[in-house]
Parts: structure tokens; sequence; C-alpha cells
């Protein structure tokens, strides 16, 4: 039988998968569309073409992010999603469906329970094996950090629905935690802030597009965005321009407590820990990591050094797919684990 061998960053916000062989094939939002017919699920659309129904479906349309803060909430809607998006990436030339092996990332400190559950939906989702490893520690290996000296790094993703911190050392994770802080909640924080501010009401698709575009923390950054949507008065549409200072406030609060969870850590650290991290900085990824000052505010905040890798919001799926063609590598994390 044909083998065919992947990674999964099954996300709050994205979804990744990278095959052996041909690196990152896929990066879909974690999104499904559904309607419901007599107790049953009917699919009408998955990743980007159901992330594009949000506020445009139909009534008896569902739109669903089966990935809420980090964890699987709708095991049904994730399997479902998950399944067309492997039928994605299946080469054309195998016959009939190859054995296929998966290493999966999944949150720091997640329970035996929702371990169960992560299986349960990947062997739904065409996968034959899976192998959980920390996303944390898939990010160390994506950006290149020494998991297997004493002291390999200390990571920071924040992601979208939860932000992960760990220190890294010996293939394991030596300390580490999790907030249910991410993009999803600076996202509704940006769509108030907008309400608030300029009186019109976007919805999600725009506040999106917002953050990515000009959302900062650069004091006085006077980048701006052209937007639409519907005015809280008058419930007409109209457009707005909005500026990157206006939001600065709003969204720096979210960063300061992602300071302040990793200060918490380095505090709680044995002492050769902390002196570690003082010395070697920390290595912040996720797609929360892409937002302009970002080093400068935990910097100032921290007193240690912080490196962003170029695209950190990849760092996870690299990490997974680099342990695909490095089977002695992933038995020693799994050893450690």
């Amino acid at each position: 039988m044909a083998k065919l061998d992947i990674a999964i960053d099954l996300g709050t916000a994205y979804t990744s998968i990278f095959v052996s062989g041909n690196g990152i094939v896929l990066r879909e939002p974690s999104v499904i569309a559904y309607y419901e017919n007599g107790g049953g699920r009917n699919l009408r659309a998955v990743g980007s073409a159901a992330y594009g129904m949000m506020g445009k479906a139909p009534e008896k349309t569902k739109i669903v992010c089966p990935i809420i803060d980090g964890v699987i909430r709708d095991p049904d809607g994730a399997a479902a999603m998950l399944t067309e998006f492997i039928k994605m990436i299946l080469p054309g030339s195998y016959i009939i469906k190859p054995k296929i092996r998966a290493i999966l990332s999944v949150p720091i400190g997640i329970t035996v329970d929702e371990r169960k559950m992560y299986e349960e939906v990947l062997m739904r989702s065409m996968v034959d094996e899976v192998t959980m490893i920390n996303s944390v520690m898939l990010a160390a290996i994506g950006t290149e950090l020494p998991v297997a000296s004493e002291f390999g790094g200390f990571v920071a993703s924040i992601g979208a629905g939860v932000s992960e911190f760990a220190a890294i050392g010996s293939s394991g994770i030596v300390t580490g935690n999790s907030i249910n802080i991410g993009g999803d909640m600076i996202d509704r924080t940006i769509a108030d802030s907008i309400r608030g501010i300029y009186r019109i009401k976007v919805n999600p698709v725009t506040v999106r597009r917002v953050k990515d575009n000009i959302a900062s923390l650069i004091r006085n950054d006077c980048a701006t965005a052209q937007i639409g949507g519907i005015d809280v008065e008058t419930k007409n549409v109209r457009s707005q321009v909005v500026s990157a200072d206006k939001l600065y406030g709003a969204i720096h609060v979210y960063y300061e407590n992602f300071a302040n969870a990793i200060g918490n850590i380095i505090n709680a650290s044995r002492t050769a820990v902390a002196e570690e991290i003082q010395k070697h900085g920390i290595t912040v990824v996720g797609g929360g990591a892409r937002i302009p000052g970002l080093s400068t505010v935990l910097e100032n905040a921290l007193e240690v050094s912080v490196h962003i890798p170029d695209d950190p919001q990849y760092a996870v799926i690299t990490g997974a797919g680099m342990l695909l063609s490095d089977p002695y590598k992933l038995e020693d994390i799994i050893t450690h684990a």
C-alpha cells in the first residue's frame, strides 16, 4: 500500500498541512459551512469558501469554527473539515487512498480526554496513524532552536484562540503555560473599537483585514484602511477610513497581557532557567507575532531580547514538517514529552 506522511496544524484560525517532500501545501481558514437536513449535516463549503460566506450565507446555512481557544469544540465539524482538506492535498496519481501517517500539533497541557478526541477526529478524517506533539515544541524546531540542548530556548506562540509560552530543554518542555487570549479576542476588540470610535458596524472578514493590514503597536502609526459597514444610527451602508493610531490603545492592552504572562513564567522558573532566558532571550511566533512594534513592546516590558522569525505564522507547521524527515529527533521528542 502507498504511504503518505503529512503534518497538520489544526489551528483556531487556520489549518495548515505539510506533505513530506513537498512542503506546506495547504493553509485554509478553519471554517466549515453546512445546512441541517433531518438532523444531519449537509456540507456546503470549507476553508476559504466557507469563510467568504460569513455574513452573507442563507438563513439555513450555518458557518462554524470547530476549533475554539485552540481546542476542538465541534468534533463532527472538525472531522468533516479536515477530511475535505486532506482530499485537496491527495496527489492525483493515487488510484486508491494511501496509508496516511500524520504528525499533529496540539496545545500545551491538553487533557487525556482531549488527546483522545484529537485522535478520534483524525481517524475519521482519512488519517491512519497520528503522533501528537506540543505546538510550542514544534515552533521551537521550526525556528531552529537547539531543542536537544540543556536549554533549548523560550518560545511564545500567539495564536488566534490561545497563546502558549514554554521554556524548552533536553527535547522536552521545562516549564510552560497558556492563556485564553489570542487573535480572535483582539478581533472582537477591534470591532468594538471601530463601532465606538467611528459609529460603524463591520463584519468579521473586514475586522480581520483591518488587523492584518494596519493594526500596530507603534504609537502614532499613520497607517489607514478604508472599510465598509453599517452606520449604527442610520442603518445605512457607508465607507469609513480607520487609522492604526485610533486603534492602538485597545490592541496594546492585549499585548501587555502577553508580556505579563511571559514575565510570570520567567519569575516562576527555577533560577537556572530564568538566567538562561535572560541570557538568550525569547522567540515569538504565531499569527499575532506579525504586528509591527511587538519586539519593542516585549523588550521594554521584559528586559530581554526578542526574536521574531520571518513568517512566524508558519513556525509550527514548519517544525512538524521537519520532523517528518528526521525520525531520530521525532523519537527523542516523543520520549521526553
